[in-house]
């Protein structure tokens, strides 16, 4: 019923790269493990496995969604191209260092939208037990930065995990030795393991599989192993517990468990594996994983989901947010929606999808040099929607259109931002000039000539989807001016009738 465990370890005893393609149609894995940063998302874990000589293997896992890769066509076949750069390093320098290269070769592009097929790789190494910092760079050599310098120097576009803690356990020959768990997603087509390193089940995988390895010491004679399985909750709410006995050869024992998680509510859980032998010995090892429903939570990387939390969530909250796991995270904002949903009854929350039409948008149409929805412009939309009236300079002749443009800008209450996250409140006088945008656009630092600038208007509050976005209620509405102090597309607001609500101060 088990896939040969000795297989598995001779391939890491003998400190060998182990590549596996998996494509897994219609499936797509999120993660709680490190995830490398950078132009895509690639997703690493390890683990410390027994020789039964007191020495230690350790694994590096590595994955990449092939939805992030670019596939060139030649001669009727799809290629997709990564390089690793793998080093680990103790406080006296570097104790292992690989460059290795795979290549995806397809006979069609892959099918799948989201996440569910990736390249998979493992590095192994056998060093001392200890505290080790991981320095990790992938490269798609398909696609080479689009920079003058990346050109000439040959740069591809990448993604890295730097200065990771990878902590090397210590077994003695002595005594009964438990590997650290190696969560599964399921199996390659010769039947070997694949290891999941995004450490997340659910929707697309709602059932758990750890594979476990023992090591034996020669003074038990023990011919099976007593296990013990538990899950837990973070919350310490117990879900899952089994008994169960694992048979020994030699002085070796493997398993592979699966445990459904279909009733398991999203969230983080801990696995604990206990063995314990006839004689007495006994062993424990743990593993995190995440538990996630959503479909929205696997079809879009993490870093889209740290934005959206960043434009609705308060400071102090957003901090919370990215320390959480997916699980933890799905259910944060589940609960977060459902406050908001002006229709409970029904399927649909309305303010939700409110907002993702305007990220959407934003995106698409305020974007430059940066995510749309991350521009000051975008951030005004999501929040108080689409205006009621854009005035548009494109091509201002001289200061004094800009100084109209102020004037209707101003209200009562003349209000001047320094950026969209600062605000300062200036009655009855003319606008105090702060920044160095509005220093060029009003002082003709370049001649006569001034920036394109926007002027948005809204009636009265415009059409917030939070309550801390509605802002201060005046009968002339609200006005936002935005200026591109460059002409290169980049719009920063520079003035607003209406004072401007921080994530710090909702």
């Amino acid at each position: 019923m088990f896939p040969e465990p000795r297989i598995w370890f001779r391939a890491c005893a003998l400190i060998v790269l182990h590549v596996v393609l998996l494509s897994v149609a219609a499936e797509e894995i999120r993660c709680e493990s490190i995830r490398g940063a950078g132009d895509f998302e690639f997703y690493f874990d390890s683990a410390s496995i027994p020789t039964g000589t007191g020495g230690t293997i350790q694994l590096l896992q590595f994955a990449i969604p092939t939805k992030q890769l670019l596939y060139v066509e030649k001669a009727g076949k799809h290629a997709a191209s990564v390089r690793f750069t793998v080093s680990l390093s103790s406080k006296d320098g570097i104790v292992h260092k690989r460059t290795f290269q795979i290549k995806d070769v397809r006979s069609a592009m892959p099918k799948v939208k989201d996440l569910s097929a990736f390249l998979y790789a493992i590095d192994s190494c056998s060093v001392d037990p200890g505290s080790y910092r991981l320095t990790a760079v992938v490269e798609d050599l398909q696609r080479k930065e689009k920079t003058l310098l990346g050109a000439i120097r040959g740069r591809y576009l990448s993604s890295s995990v730097t200065d990771a803690a990878v902590d090397v356990r210590s077994y003695s020959p002595e005594k009964l030795a438990l590997a650290d768990p190696i969560l599964v997603w399921g199996f390659d087509g010769s039947g070997a393991l694949i290891p999941n390193p995004m450490q997340i089940y659910g929707l697309r995988k709602d059932t758990l599989g750890v594979y476990v390895q023992a090591a034996i010491p020669e003074s038990l004679t023990a011919d099976s192993l007593t296990v013990r399985l538990s899950l837990n909750r973070d919350t310490g709410e117990p879900m899952t517990d089994e008994l169960f006995k694992v048979p020994v050869t030699g002085n070796r024992s493997a398993f592979v468990r699966n445990v459904d998680l279909a009733t398991y509510p999203a969230g983080s859980y801990r696995l604990t594996v206990e063995a314990r032998s006839g004689e007495g010995a006994y062993v424990s090892a743990g593993k995190d994983f995440s538990v996630a429903w959503e479909l929205v939570n696997w079809q879009k990387p993490a870093r889209d989901m740290l934005v959206e939390a960043r434009i609705l969530l308060k400071d102090d909250d957003f901090v919370s947010f990215q320390k959480m796991s997916l699980g933890q995270q799905e259910a944060f904002m589940k609960k977060f929606w459902k406050k908001l949903d002006p229709t409970p009854q029904t399927g649909v929350n309305e303010s939700y999808e409110k907002f993702t039409a305007r990220l959407t948008y934003a995106d698409a149409h305020f974007g430059a040099f940066e995510r749309g929805a991350l521009t000051d412009r975008g951030q005004v939309y999501i929040k108080l929607g689409p205006p009621d009236e854009i005035i548009r300079k494109p091509l201002p002749q001289n200061r004094e259109d800009l100084y109209e443009g102020i004037d209707k800008v101003i209200t009562d209450y003349k209000i001047i931002a320094d950026g969209i996250m600062t605000t300062k409140v200036i009655k009855d006088q003319r606008p105090i000039i702060i920044s160095p945008e509005k220093q060029r656009a009003v002082r003709g630092m370049v001649g006569d000539d001034v920036g394109s600038f926007e002027i948005w208007s809204y009636n009265f509050k415009g059409d917030p989807i939070l309550a801390d976005d509605a802002g201060m209620t005046m009968k002339q509405g609200m006005r936002y001016m935005f200026l591109d102090k460059d002409g290169i597309g980049v719009y920063r607001i520079v003035g607003t009738s209406e004072e401007i609500s921080t994530n710090g101060d909702q």
